[in-house]
Parts: structure tokens; sequence; C-alpha cells
């Protein structure tokens, strides 16, 4: 099997179970959803309880590209 790392150089194992929690504390090293260090997400019931937004690309080309585009979209 190919070694596989993270981008951050650490080894991914092909498979994990509980022997590789092996020392880990999930409270100290994790934290809880909506609490510092905020490894699990800023909300303690994550996206759950929220609707999706809407993102739109902010960028077409040069600057009056992007401004026709936009009265392109707004007229539809």
């Amino acid at each position: 099997m190919t070694d596989k790392r993270t981008d951050s150089g650490i080894e991914v194992q092909p498979l994990y179970d509980q022997g590789s929690l092996a020392g880990f504390d999930p409270t100290s090293q994790l934290g809880a959803p909506g609490a510092a260090p905020y490894t699990r997400g800023i909300y303690p019931t994550m996206h759950r309880d929220r609707l999706w937004t809407m993102r739109q690309y902010a960028g077409f080309g040069t600057a009056a590209d992007t401004n026709a585009r936009f009265k392109f979209l707004l007229e539809a």
C-alpha cells in the first residue's frame, strides 16, 4: 500500500479502530462543538438548525465584465 500523508505530513492509516485512540482525550484535545478551540465548528449544533446560505462568485474577468454580468443576472 502507498504511504499516505496529510498536507501537514501526518501519516494516514488505512483503518482506524479503538486502539488508534489510545492516549487520546477528546475533551482536552478535540473540544466540544461551539466551544474553544473550535476544532469541531463554531456552532454547538453545527449547521443542523441553520438554512443553507447561497454564495455567489464575485469576480468575472475584469471589473467591467463583472459589472455587466451582475447587471445581466439582476435582469433575469
